[in-house]
C-alpha cells in the first residue's frame, strides 16, 4: 500500500474535521432540510414495536417492499434484538442464501448458488478485508448483537460497490440521532455442547454476553458503545480419507489382472477438541453541527481465537506407488475388494496391509484473527447539491500455527492395518496394540506453516446527488470511489528434535472415538503442554529460523488498487395507468496490481518474482419497480457484474518438483488472471397483503463471459515437462434458476392460535458451468446448490415467542479457501435449529435455543465420485439458555 495513497486518505479525513467551523458559520443562517432527515430520507424505514420473531420479519418485510433493487433485509430498530448467535445464522434463512458449515458454525455464504469467491462484504457501505488468503469473508466473527441490519443485494446499482456477481451483504449499525430515547442492554447466555461428553479433554460448557449503550446525549450528538464477548467450545470427531492416486502411471496392480488400481493415499482418525473465543467491540459518535452538515464515525472490532487439541491416527501407504505394497495387500487378513468403473478403469474400495504403516499425532492448532472496519462519513447538505464523503480503513490479519507432535510406534509387529469405505465413510480396524500407549514415543515436534497474514485497505467515497426536473428523472448521483489494499501472507515451517534427556513417563492414554465411527481407539497425551516443554523445551520462536525454499515458496504478496466513478438517475414516471420507480446508471472500474513471491525449481533453485496487471470494466445496471396494484409490484433487473479473482489466486511465483520415477509435476498462482464478469437479469414478483405477509417469485439469469478454475496443463521449462497446476480464466456459461418466497402470520386464527405465523422460501439454480477438474468428470460450479429451502415455523403472544426453523441445501462443491486445488463434493445437508423465549416485562425476557437439534454430519467425497469418499464429520448439538435486559 503505498505512503503517498494514504496520506492523502488521511489528509482528507483532517480536513473534514478542520472545515467543521468554517461551514457552520457559511450556513448556519440558511434555511434548508436537516443534513439528519436527508440521511433518515435515504434509509427511510417503517417505525415498527419489535415483539418476537414475527414482528422482526414485519420490518424486514417493509424494507424489501420499498427497496430500490432486488434484495433481502433482515432488520431490528434496535442492537441485540436479532434472535441468533451470529450474523451467518440469520443469513442462512433468507431466500438463495445457503451458509458453509465449520467446526458446526455457519461461516462463509454461497447466493443464488454461486459461492464466496463471488459475493462481497461490506459495512455501513464500505468494503471490508478479510483474514482468508482468498477475499471471502467469515460471517461467524460478526456477533448478531451489535449488528442493526443486514442487506443482499442481488441486483446491483450503479451506487453500489462492485466485486459481486452472486450478491453484496451489507451490515449495518444504528444511528444513535435517529432515536429518540436512551437504550441500554444486556444480555448473557450459557451454552452446552452435548459432543463433548463423548470426547475425552472436551469441555461442554461455554458462556456469551453482550452490551450496548444507545443514546442521544443532546439534539445533535449522539454515542453507540457495544461489546460482545463468546467463549465456545470446539468439539468434532470424524474419519477422513487422503486424496487419490489417479494416476495409472504411478498406480499397483494388487489383483495382478494387468489393469492397475485407483486408490487413496491413505486416511485417518481422529478428533478435535478446544474452544473459540471471540470478543466484539462497537462505537460509533454521530454528531450535527449545524442544520446542514452530519459526521458519522464508526469503528468495529472483532478478535476471534481458536485454540484446539487434536488427536489423531494417520494411515499412509495405501495408494500403492507403483505396486509397491502389492504384497502387503496380498497377504492382508482382508482381502482387497475392487471395482470396475463404467470406463473400464478400476478402483480399491477396500482392504488391509499386513506391515501396515502409521503414526499418532497429537497437535494443537493456534489461531487468533482480528479485524477493524473504521471511517468517517460526512454528509453536506446545500442549496443544490448533497455531498457525501466517506473516508474508511479496514484491517484484518490472521496469526497461525500447527503444532505436531508425533510419535513412533515401538508395539509388537507386524500390523494388519485393514480399511474400506462401506457407508461412504472411512471405517479402521488394526490389532489392540495400536492404541496401548506404552507402545509410543515421541519422535518430534513439527511447527507447520507459522502463518502471518495480514489485509489492509484504505478507501475513500465520494458521492454527490441532486434533484433534477429532466422529464421522468428525478435525481442524479455521480461519485466515485478509490481503494487500496494490500495483502500478505507470510509463511515458515520448522522441526523441532526431542530433548535427549526429557524424563517423561507416563504421558499417554488412549480413548474411544465413540459414535456410530469405525476406528481403533486413540491415542493422547495427559498434559499436552507438558509434553511440549519438557520433551522439546517449548514451542520455538519463528525468529529462531531462516526461511528454507519451501517457505519462500508459500509467501506471497498482492498489491491492489482500486479506482470507480459512476453515474446515476432514479426516475420516477406511468406506463399507461401503470406507475413506476427505478434507476438506472454506468459504473467505470479501473483495477491494477502487482504480486510478488518466489519460483522454485527443484527444491533448492529459488528466485524472487514479480508480475503487475491491470483490467478495466464498464457496469451498466437498470432497476425498475412497476406497481401493478396496491398490493402487486413486479422488479426487474438489468446488469453487468464483476467479482475480482481470490487474491492468493492472483500471487506469482511457482514450484516444480521433479520425479526420477513418476510423473513431474508444478503448481502456482496467476498474477495475470482477469474478474469474472456476468451480463445478469432479474425478474420479481411481489404481492403483499399486508405488513406481515407476502408472496414473492422472481426468477434470475446469469452469463458468464469468464470462469476462473484451477486447471491441469502440460508446461515445458529447460526441456523437461511438467503436469502444472495452476488457476486460469476459463470458459464461461449460463446460471438460470427461480426463488419462491411465502411469509404470513395468522392473525385470523382465533384465541390463542392468534400468534402463529410461518415464514418459507425455496430456490433452484442450474447451470452448465462447470469447474475444471477433475477432465473427465468436472465438479459443477464452486458453492452451487442446485436446491435450498428453509422453512420457519414461529409464534408469539403475550410475551411468549416460540420458533423451528428447518434449512436444508442440496450437495455442492466446495473449494479450499487455503488450497485452491483442494476440491470436494460436500452431500446435501439439513439442520434444524428452534428456540423458545418468554417476556417476564416489556424489558426482560429468557430464552432457550437449541442448534443443530436432528445432529446433522458432513459428509464430502473426491472426484466428483460418491464413491471416493473423503470427510465424515460430526459437531453435535448444542443449546443455548440466557437472559436479555433492556432499559
Amino acid at each position: 500500500m503505498t505512503a503517498n495513497f494514504k496520506l492523502t486518505v488521511m489528509a482528507v479525513a483532517i480536513a473534514q474535521c478542520l472545515a467543521i467551523q468554517n461551514v457552520q458559520a457559511q450556513t448556519a443562517a440558511e434555511p434548508q432540510a436537516t443534513a439528519q432527515a436527508q440521511v433518515a430520507e435515504q434509509d427511510q424505514v417503517e417505525t415498527i414495536v419489535v415483539r418476537g420473531f414475527g414482528a422482526t420479519l414485519s420490518k424486514s418485510l417493509q424494507q424489501k417492499k420499498f427497496a430500490e433493487s432486488s434484495v433481502e433485509i433482515i432488520s431490528t430498530d434496535d442492537l441485540g434484538q436479532l434472535p441468533d448467535v451470529t450474523i451467518a445464522d440469520a443469513l442462512a434463512r433468507l431466500p438463495g442464501v445457503a451458509a458453509e458449515r465449520d467446526r458446526g458454525n455457519a461461516s462463509s455464504l454461497s447466493i443464488r448458488g454461486l459461492g464466496p469467491r463471488l459475493n462481497i462484504a461490506t459495512m455501513n457501505g464500505r468494503e471490508i478485508v478479510s483474514a482468508e488468503p482468498s477475499r471471502d469473508v467469515r460471517y461467524e466473527q460478526f456477533p448478531a448483537e451489535l449488528i442493526n441490519s443486514v442487506e443482499v443485494y442481488k441486483s446491483p446499482m450503479a451506487n453500489n460497490v462492485e466485486g459481486g456477481i452472486a450478491g453484496l451483504v451489507n451490515m449495518n449499525f444504528v444511528s444513535p440521532l435517529s432515536r429518540d430515547k436512551r437504550l441500554i442492554s444486556l444480555s448473557g447466555n450459557l451454552m452446552q455442547y452435548d459432543l463433548a461428553d463423548d470426547l475425552s479433554g472436551a469441555d461442554s460448557s461455554g458462556k456469551k454476553a453482550a452490551f450496548a449503550y444507545v443514546d442521544k446525549l443532546s439534539d445533535n450528538f449522539g454515542v453507540v458503545f457495544g461489546v460482545s464477548y463468546q467463549d465456545q467450545p470446539s468439539v468434532q470427531r470424524g474419519t477422513e480419507f487422503y486424496s487419490y492416486n489417479n494416476n495409472p502411471a504411478e498406480q499397483g496392480d494388487i489383483n495382478e489382472d494387468g489393469i492397475t488400481e485407483a486408490a487413496p493415499w491413505g486416511g485417518k482418525s481422529g478428533t478435535k477438541v478446544g474452544n473459540i473465543e471471540r470478543l466484539g467491540l462497537l462505537t460509533i459518535l454521530e454528531w450535527e453541527p449545524t442544520d446542514r452538515l452530519n459526521l458519522k464515525y464508526d469503528l468495529f472490532y472483532s478478535q476471534f481465537d481458536i485454540e484446539e487439541r487434536e488427536d489423531q491416527f494417520w494411515f499412509d501407504g495405501w495408494g500403492n506407488w507403483q505396486g509397491s505394497n502389492n504384497w502387503g495387500y496380498q497377504n492382508s487378513a482382508s482381502a482387497p475388494t475392487i471395482i470396475t468403473k463404467a470406463d473400464g478403469s478400476q478402483q480399491l474400495t477396500g482392504g488391509g496391509i499386513l506391515w501396515g504403516a502409521h503414526s499418532a499425532n497429537n497437535a494443537t492448532w493456534f489461531q487468533e484473527n482480528e479485524l477493524v472496519s473504521t471511517g468517517l462519513k460526512t454528509v453536506w447538505s446545500g442549496d443544490v447539491w448533497t455531498v457525501s464523503a466517506d473516508v474508511g480503513y479496514s484491517e484484518a490479519s490472521i496469526k497461525s500455527r500447527w503444532v505436531n507432535i508425533t510419535s513412533d510406534y515401538t508395539g509388537p509387529t507386524p500390523l494388519d492395518v485393514r480399511w474400506n469405505n462401506t457407508g461412504k465413510q472411512l471405517q479402521i480396524w488394526v490389532d489392540d496394540h495400536i492404541s496401548q500407549p506404552e507402545n509410543y514415543m515421541i519422535s518430534g515436534m513439527n511447527v507447520d506453516t507459522d502463518r502471518d497474514l495480514t489485509d489492509e485497505m484504505v478507501s475513500l467515497k465520494l458521492d454527490f446527488e441532486r434533484s433534477v426536473d429532466w422529464g421522468v428523472f428525478e435525481t442524479l448521483l455521480v461519485g466515485g470511489r478509490v481503494t487500496d489494499r494490500d495483502k500478505n501472507n507470510d509463511v515458515i515451517s520448522w522441526w523441532q528434535q526431542p530433548l535427549a534427556d526429557h524424563g517423561l513417563s507416563n504421558y499417554g492414554y488412549s480413548y474411544a472415538i465413540g459414535g456410530d465411527f469405525v476406528s481403533p481407539d486413540l491415542y493422547g497425551f495427559n498434559n499436552w503442554d507438558q509434553v511440549a516443554q519438557q520433551g522439546f523445551g517449548g514451542i520455538d520462536d519463528r525468529s529462531q529460523y531462516e526461511k528454507g525454499p519451501l517457505d519462500l515458496a508459500g509467501s506471497w504478496r498482492v498489491e491492489e488498487t482500486n479506482s470507480a466513478a459512476y453515474a446515476m438517475l432514479k426516475m420516477v414516471g406511468e406506463i399507461g395507468s401503470i406507475p413506476y420507480t427505478g434507476n438506472v446508471g454506468l459504473r467505470y472500474v479501473h483495477t491494477s496490481s502487482t504480486s510478488s513471491g518466489y519460483q522454485l525449481m527443484n527444491s533448492t533453485d529459488y528466485s524472487p518474482v514479480t508480475d503487475e496487471h491491470s483490467y478495466s470494466k464498464l457496469l451498466p445496471a437498470l432497476n425498475m419497480v412497476f406497481s401493478l396494484t396496491e398490493e402487486a409490484q413486479l422488479r426487474l433487473g438489468l446488469s453487468r457484474a464483476m467479482s475480482r479473482p481470490p487474491l492468493i489466486e492472483m500471487r506469482s511465483g511457482f514450484e516444480l518438483n521433479t520425479q526420477q520415477d513418476g510423473v513431474n509435476t508444478g503448481s502456482g498462482g496467476n498474477a495475470k488472471l482477469n474478474p469474472f464478469v456476468a451480463d445478469q437479469l432479474d425478474l420479481g414478483l411481489e404481492y403483499y397483503w399486508n405488513e406481515d405477509t407476502a408472496a414473492a417469485v422472481s426468477v434470475f439469469f446469469k452469463d458468464l463471459s469468464s470462469h476462473i478454475g484451477v486447471s491441469v496443463e502440460k508446461v515445458t521449462v529447460d526441456g523437461t515437462e511438467y503436469d502444472f497446476t495452476r488457476p486460469v480464466n476459463g470458459d464461461g456459461g449460463q446460471i438460470r434458476g427461480f426463488e419462491l418466497m411465502y411469509q404470513q402470520a395468522f392473525k385470523m386464527l382465533p384465541g390463542w392460535l392468534d400468534g402463529l405465523g410461518v415464514y418459507a422460501n425455496y430456490s433452484f439454480t442450474d447451470t452448465n458451468i462447470t469447474e475444471f477438474t477433475p477432465v473427465a468428470n468436472p465438479f459443477p460450479l464452486g458453492g452451487l446448490s442446485r436446491h435450498v429451502g428453509s422453512a420457519t415455523l414461529w409464534y408469539y403472544r403475550a410475551g411468549f415467542d416460540a420458533k423451528v426453523s428447518y434449512n436444508y441445501r442440496s450437495a455442492n462443491t466446495s473449494v479450499g479457501s487455503w488450497g485452491t486445488t483442494e476440491m470436494t463434493r460436500t452431500r446435501a445437508e439439513s439442520t434444524v435449529d428452534a428456540s423458545i423465549s418468554y417476556e417476564f416485562t416489556e424489558n426482560f425476557k429468557v430464552m432457550l435455543q437449541g442448534q443443530n437439534l436432528t445432529n446433522e454430519l458432513s459428509l464430502s467425497y473426491f472426484d466428483n465420485d460418491p464413491s471416493r469418499p473423503a470427510h465424515y464429520r460430526e459437531w453435535g448439538r448444542r443449546y443455548l439458555l440466557g437472559f436479555q435486559l433492556t432499559m
